[in-house]
C-alpha cells in the first residue's frame, strides 16, 4: 500500500512549508541540554503541481522526495486562478544574517521581538509572496567563532541558535562568550509560481 502524506497550510506560511519540507527523515529525541541549531544557510526546495482546487484554492505540490504538501491560500493570496497543473513552486529561505549586535547589561532579561513584512506578486500573474522577517533577541552568548564569524546564543527558549556575522563592522573581538546582548537577525523567506517552460 502506497502512503500519502498530505499536509494543509496557508501559502503565507512559507517558513512552515519550507521547515516541513526540509525536515530530517528521523525525529530528535528531547534533551534537558537543547542541541544548537546549525547555521542557516540558503535554502532552494522546488515541486511540482499535480492538482488543483480552485473552489477551495487549494494547490497539491510534489516535493523532491515525492512527498505531497497541499498548500491552502488565504484569503489574501492572489493570482491565485493563474496556477495550473504542472506549475513550479519554489520555496527559498535566505541565510539568517545579523544585521546588529551589541553587548547589554548582564542583568538583562532575555526576550525576542519579531517584525515582519510581506509583499504579494503584481496582479495578473502567477501568486508569489515574500516575508522580510526581522527578529530582535536579547541572549546570552554561548560561543564566539571569530575566524568563521558567527555566534552561538541561548534565546528566551532556552534554544542554542549559530547564526554567521556578514557586516564587517561588527567587531566579535568586543563580544565575550557568558555576557548578554542584543541581537537584530534579519530572514527572508519567498514562495513563488512560474510555468514549467519559464525562463
Amino acid at each position: 500500500m502506497k502512503l500519502r502524506a498530505s499536509h494543509t497550510l496557508s501559502v503565507l506560511s512559507a517558513a512552515a512549508c519550507l521547515a516541513f519540507t526540509l525536515a530530517p527523515a528521523h525525529a530528535q529525541k528531547p534533551s534537558a541540554t537543547p542541541a544548537p541549531i546549525g547555521v542557516a544557510e540558503e535554502a532552494v526546495v522546488s515541486g511540482k503541481v499535480v492538482e488543483v482546487n480552485p473552489d477551495s484554492k487549494a494547490v497539491l505540490v510534489q516535493g523532491p522526495r515525492g512527498n505531497l504538501v497541499e498548500l491552502v491560500a488565504g484569503d489574501e493570496a492572489k493570482n491565485m486562478g493563474n496556477v495550473k497543473k504542472g506549475d513550479i513552486v519554489t520555496l527559498t529561505r535566505g541565510a539568517a544574517v545579523v544585521a546588529g549586535l551589541e553587548p547589554v547589561g548582564s542583568k538583562d532579561t532575555a526576550l525576542m521581538e519579531q517584525v515582519e513584512r510581506v509583499s504579494h506578486a503584481a496582479e495578473g500573474g502567477k501568486p508569489g509572496v515574500m516575508r522580510e522577517i526581522t527578529t530582535t533577541i536579547t541572549a546570552q552568548i554561548t560561543n564566539v567563532d571569530v575566524a568563521k564569524r558567527t555566534v552561538t546564543f541561548r534565546g528566551p527558549r532556552e534554544t542554542l541558535r549559530t547564526v554567521k556575522i556578514q557586516d564587517p563592522n561588527i567587531d566579535l573581538a568586543s563580544i565575550k562568550k557568558g555576557q548578554m546582548a542584543k541581537i537584530v537577525v534579519k530572514e527572508v523567506v519567498a514562495i513563488t509560481v512560474r510555468s514549467p517552460n519559464a525562463g
